[in-house]
């Protein structure tokens, strides 16, 4: 049974609370309008769901391979201290700027929003089980750059998972604010 040092344990807790709400907002989206772009330019809610999933897929297996990379090097024991303020400074949940995703996780334009969750799911599992099984190794010396932030070690990594997927799921409640408030203003008067 893996043991899990209470800094990856907070951690862990927070992915899954962020998910939870994320989830919570999906499910409460009307089907017929999760597709629907609220202007040009903007991201409907499926294509926002797709575009976390992709992200969060591309960073679990970056983690995977840095694990594998710790192993090798011998890395010791996880550290004692909690990460869960070191990306306060990025203003992630709440950017100062809208930012532009990188061609690779940008999200398909048929994304349907069953797909994306299930995308969502996947990937998910693949990220707590990298992150579970670097439970007796020191991760935060393993770094990756993230474009305009600098470089975050890998358990900033999956916190920024967290706090992405938060900025994304407010996206998506102003997105169906939108959508279905145009919506009323065009529906008949009966």
């Amino acid at each position: 049974m893996t043991v899990i040092p209470p800094p990856l344990a907070e951690l862990l807790a927070y992915l899954a609370e962020t998910r939870s709400r994320l989830i919570d907002t999906a499910t409460q989206i009307n089907p017929a309008f999760a597709s629907i772009r609220p202007r040009d330019g903007a991201w409907s809610a499926a294509e926002n769901l797709d575009h976390l999933a992709k992200v969060e897929a591309g960073v679990a297996r970056m983690i995977e391979k840095s694990v594998a990379w710790a192993r090798s090097q011998g890395l010791g024991p996880p550290p004692d201290r909690s990460v869960m303020t070191s990306l306060d400074t990025f203003s992630v949940i709440e950017p100062p700027k809208p930012a532009t995703a990188p061609e690779m996780v940008a999200p398909a334009d048929d994304a349907a929003i069953e797909d994306s969750l299930e995308s969502l799911r996947q990937s998910r599992e693949r990220l707590l089980d990298a992150m579970t099984s670097s439970a007796d190794l020191d991760l935060s010396g393993v770094t990756r750059p993230l474009v305009a932030r600098g470089e975050l070690n890998m358990y900033q990594w999956a916190l920024f998972v967290a706090q992405h997927e938060e900025r994304h799921r407010r996206q998506i409640d102003r997105t169906m604010e939108e959508v279905t408030g145009r919506a009323a203003e065009c529906a008949p008067i009966v």
